[in-house]
């Protein structure tokens, strides 16, 4: 009798042993599955924003130059002096150590975006706005055509200040703030300047 009580103690623990691995992969399991589970509820809050609500968002985010700009006619800031303006936006733009002329001509064209030869540069991308290369006839004229750029005797340093951040040039410009937002490098910027100003380059011939 005290035989079989003590093998049914026993296989009693062995069972109970067997059973925790389970219980405890089961529990880690259920772990690992909250986050996931969070993670779509998350996605799915997102997904019933409508186009107003993500509009009102992005309104509130604004950083005060941009509320300035937010106006019927965009072509001046609202209750901010224009030198005041164009000073602070100024003080945003960050030179390279080498200065506004970089030195790969050829990186710059890629940034320019020439889509004829590889650059489709998804954070250039001028065709978007200006005509450059007269070989290319797919382009913008949002800005102005930047054809002979090099022959208009324009500061290289203006060009630079221009693509890093325009508002410090032309208030409320339609031109992507490019430096300011971190769409591109200082550096990068610098290239895009060497390629502009290069008289070799397909721009200026």
């Amino acid at each position: 009798m005290k035989k079989i009580l003590a093998v049914g103690v026993f296989a009693g623990l062995g069972l109970l042993v067997a059973c925790q691995p389970t219980a405890q992969q089961a529990g880690k399991a259920e772990k690992a599955e909250a986050p996931k589970a969070e993670k779509m509820e998350a996605k799915k809050e997102k997904k019933k924003l409508s186009k107003t609500e993500k509009f009102k968002i992005a309104l509130a985010n604004q950083d005060k130059w941009q509320k300035a700009c937010s106006n019927p006619m965009q072509l001046v800031p609202q209750g901010i002096d224009i030198e005041t303006f164009k000073k602070e936006m100024l003080a945003t733009v960050k030179f390279p150590p080498g200065g506004p002329v970089g030195k790969d001509v050829k990186r710059g064209e890629k940034l320019f975006g020439d889509p004829k030869k590889g650059g489709r540069s998804r954070r250039g991308n001028c065709y978007a706005c200006h005509c450059g290369d007269p070989n290319i006839i797919a382009c913008g004229n949002i800005g102005p055509s930047l054809r002979g750029y090099a022959k208009r005797g324009i500061d290289p340093k203006d060009t630079y200040i221009r693509i890093y951040n325009s508002w410090a040039i032309n208030p409320c410009s339609t031109m992507p703030r490019l430096g300011y937002h971190g769409v591109l490098t200082p550096e990068e910027i610098a290239d895009i300047v060497a390629y502009m100003h290069d008289p070799n380059s397909p721009l200026n011939r």
